[in-house]
Parts: structure tokens; C-alpha cells; sequence
């Protein structure tokens, strides 16, 4: 197999693990299958999904329709900067609005760990290309961690699909992608420990 071909590989598996599909896929459990407790579900995950996914979907591509951006995955350390600053905002008005409309807290929370995470990503990639993928996905495995769901063998399953799959993708070295993940739990398990489960 060439190595064109198993860079390939791993650029498909990472798509699986996108952040904006990690996100789209966390809001949609904890909306529809956990045991909080959430009036008008429809609603509440339509405006999740519009926050976390389709806005950084739509500005993706328009930022890879006016050039400034070289690829969908912003793959060169520095057109990370302008989408990652938009993430952020978005998962500003994201929580903004959550909150506004009262939103279980707990659901609030996952949106604000976003927030902290993009923010952080950016800080870090001004210097040093860390994970993206990593961050989010670790971010959403400690939520479900504390939430109850720790069956380690499925997580060290998925960390190991997350740490082959850019490592064939070229993407990252094998540090950036391990920084990636220590950031998205400790921050997450902070953030979401302190300001949200104690409440």
C-alpha cells in the first residue's frame, strides 16, 4: 500500500472524529438519551447543533471559498487561527443563549467546555499546532466519564482510533496529539467540575 494511500486512511478516519461531528454527537446524547431532564428537546439541540456545528461548518468553507484557508482541515498551523476565533464565539453565543433560555445546566456545561477548549487550542496553536481532534474528543470523554459511562476499554479503543488516524492522516506527531488529549481533560473536568456539577 503506497503512502499516499494510508495518509488517506487516516484523513477518512479522521472524519469519523472531527470536533464539529464529536460535538454534534455529545449534544445529541445528552439531549435525547441521558437522564437529564430537558423541556423541548427539538428545539434545545437544534440551536446546540446550529452553535457547534453547522456555523463552523459554513465558515469553513466560506473561508476555503475566499482562500483563506488551503484545505477543509486547515491543516497549516497558522489558517488554524481565523476558523478556531469563530469557533469560539460561536460557542459564546452558543452558551449565551442556552443560558438565556434557562437550559438544564448540565447541558449548558458542554457548550462552555467548548468554549474554554477553542480558546485554549488557540492560545497554544499561536506557538504550536496541538490537536484540535484530540482536545474535543478527550473533552467529550471525560463528560461522559463523569456522567458515568466509564467503560475503559471503549475509551482506550477510540484514543487509539484518534492517535493512528492522525498520525496517518501527517496531521500531527504523536506529542501534539497526546498534549491534545491531556488539555481536553483536565480543562473539561475543571471547568465542568467547578462551575457546573456543584451547582
Amino acid at each position: 500500500m503506497s503512502d499516499n494511500n494510508i495518509q488517506n486512511i487516516g484523513i477518512i478516519l479522521s472524519y469519523f472524529i472531527h470536533p464539529m461531528v464529536i460535538s454534534f454527537v455529545t449534544f445529541l446524547y445528552f439531549i435525547y438519551y441521558s437522564d437529564i431532564l430537558i423541556e423541548d428537546k427539538n428545539l434545545i439541540f437544534i440551536l446546540c447543533s446550529i452553535f457547534s456545528t453547522i456555523l463552523p461548518i459554513a465558515t469553513f468553507y466560506f473561508l476555503k471559498k475566499n482562500s483563506l484557508i488551503s484545505d477543509l482541515d486547515a491543516s497549516i498551523k497558522e489558517e488554524r487561527l481565523l476558523p478556531m476565533a469563530f469557533g469560539a464565539l460561536f460557542f459564546l453565543l452558543g452558551f449565551i443563549t442556552l443560558k438565556t433560555l434557562n437550559v438544564q445546566l448540565l447541558v449548558q456545561g458542554v457548550m462552555f467546555c467548548g468554549m474554554i477548549n477553542v480558546i485554549l487550542a488557540w492560545l497554544i496553536t499561536n506557538y504550536w499546532k496541538i490537536s484540535i481532534h484530540a482536545i474535543t474528543l478527550s473533552s467529550s470523554i471525560t463528560i461522559f466519564w463523569m456522567f458515568g459511562y466509564q467503560n475503559i476499554l471503549i475509551i482506550v479503543l477510540i484514543l487509539l482510533i484518534l492517535v493512528i488516524s492522525r498520525l496517518l492522516a501527517q496531521a500531527h506527531d504523536f506529542s501534539q496529539i497526546i498534549a491534545g488529549i491531556f488539555l481536553g481533560v483536565i480543562s473539561t473536568f475543571t471547568c465542568y467540575s467547578i462551575l457546573f456539577l456543584k451547582q
